[in-house]
Order: C-alpha cells, then sequence, then structure tokens
C-alpha cells in the first residue's frame, strides 16, 4: 500500500553507506526526511550483515512526532565504480558494504514489505551505485542527495529516478565581518593616496581632536632676526653697532620675559 492508501504504492528511495576515509552515513535521503533533518534514522534502524541473492530486509523506524516508517532493504558488498566484483575497502581495510532500499510511509507503510532484490526492482539498484560513485569522487564535500516519491512500478519498470542535490548547509559568519547593508557594519578605514591607513572615521566621530606637539619657541637668533625686521629696526641697529653686548643683555631679558 502507498502512503495514501492506493493499489500502487510508491516508496522514496535511499542508499547507506560508508566511504574509503568517512563513516558511515546516509548518501541518498527521501525528501521529507531530508526536510526535517532525519537521515540519521534510516543509518540507526539498518541492521544485519549482507543479505543473500534475491533476498529483502524489513525495518520499522519510529518518526519523532509519532508516526512510523517501513524499511525495505538490501546490504550488498560495495565495488569500485566500473570494477564489478572486486571487494572495495576502506583506509583500515575492511570491505565497504551498500544498504540500499525503499522507505514507506501511511498508516499501515510501516509493515508494508516490498521486495528490492534486482529481479524485482531492476530500477533501484542503477541509483544506488550512481549515487556512491558520485560521494567516492569526493568523500568528505559530499553532500547527501534528495530522493522524490516515486510509484514502485516505475522501479520495477527498471527506469532510475534521478535524485535532486540536497539542501546547502548553512554557514556561519566569519568572526568580525558584518553583513553589507547592516548599519552596524564598520567602516572603511581612513586612507591617504598611497594606500596607507591613517585611521577609522568612528575613531574621530564624536569626539575632540587630540591636541598637537606644542609650537616651537624661537631661540635668541629668532629673536634677534625678528626684532631687527620689525617696528624700530633701525633703532635696534644702531643700539647693535653703538654696543652689541647691551643689545645682547637686551635681547635676552626680552625673551625670557615672553
Amino acid at each position: 500500500m502507498s502512503r495514501r492508501g492506493s493499489r500502487d504504492p510508491g516508496c522514496w528511495p535511499f542508499l547507506v553507506a560508508r566511504g574509503r576515509v568517512v563513516g558511515q552515513r546516509t548518501l541518498l535521503v527521501p525528501g521529507f526526511l531530508a526536510e526535517r533533518g532525519l537521515s540519521g534514522l534510516l543509518r540507526d534502524a539498518i541492521t544485519g550483515s549482507l543479505t543473500q541473492e534475491g533476498e529483502s530486509r524489513h525495518a520499522e523506524a519510529s518518526l519523532p512526532d509519532g508516526g512510523r516508517i517501513g524499511l525495505s532493504y538490501r546490504i550488498v558488498q560495495a565495488s569500485p565504480p566500473g570494477a564489478e566484483g572486486v571487494v572495495l575497502r576502506d583506509r583500515s581495510g575492511r570491505p565497504i558494504e551498500l544498504a540500499y532500499g525503499v522507505v514507506v510511509t501511511g498508516a499501515t507503510g510501516a509493515r508494508v514489505r516490498i521486495p528490492v532484490a534486482d529481479a524485482e526492482l531492476p530500477g533501484l539498484r542503477p541509483m544506488a551505485l550512481e549515487v556512491f560513485a558520485r560521494f567516492l569522487a569526493d568523500e568528505r564535500a559530499f553532500r547527501p542527495l534528495v530522493s522524490a516519491y516515486v510509484p514502485v512500478a516505475t522501479l520495477a519498470a527498471g527506469t532510475a529516478p534521478v535524485p535532486e542535490p540536497g539542501p546547502e548547509p548553512a554557514r556561519p559568519a566569519a568572526p568580525g565581518r558584518a553583513e553589507p547593508g547592516r548599519k552596524d557594519a564598520p567602516a572603511a578605514p581612513v586612507t591617504r593616496g598611497s594606500g596607507d591607513v591613517v585611521g577609522w572615521p568612528e575613531a574621530t566621530q564624536g569626539r575632540p581632536r587630540a591636541a598637537g606637539p606644542p609650537e616651537a619657541r624661537p631661540g635668541l637668533v629668532g629673536w634677534l632676526l625678528s626684532l631687527l625686521r620689525g617696528p624700530g629696526a633701525g633703532l635696534w641697529v644702531v643700539v647693535l653697532l653703538a654696543g652689541w653686548p647691551v643689545a645682547l643683555v637686551l635681547a635676552l631679558a626680552l625673551a625670557l620675559r615672553d
């Protein structure tokens, strides 16, 4: 029976396996489980060793909302793509196994047993092998694929549905980086034409400017030059010519007074 109780049952294909370097995981996830983040439910429900030729195994699993699903599956020895019959092993030397089958839902779906042997559903195994080959190409970067609800008759006719890409995992924002357009986004640094950073805008907004270094006071020579250039310069020339020691004392007194 299908989820709607029709005579033409439907199901969701799935595949569970591990790779050469990564552990056991669900590689092909029924859409309704992927949407709810329950792909691990299938991995935990599968038990047992390799199935015999033509054998199908059945299991049931409970959903968080209280419903139940039924799994009909096979466990077979994995082979490298294009090398049927060769035992594929992980980096520890253990043989890799594939658990593929279908999920059935509904009030009585958990108790439905669907034969999933190659002779019964010839379209199921090619679909699982295609997904597994994609997984082996880049195990760490592989995103689980999603299967759609498909009539059992489609798989029995030898048609292998094309799985859909899974949802993109959420990526946390990098620390210190704000999204474009946000008011709390940090302003760009103030730079010179050469590109050297000279400060940040928020460092000067609403703050008093720092006092610069004190102006240098003119020395004795500077005072003498200012006297010769200012009003009464002629008188100072006469004084200097008449007695430069006196002029020197007067200039020094003026400098110390200011």
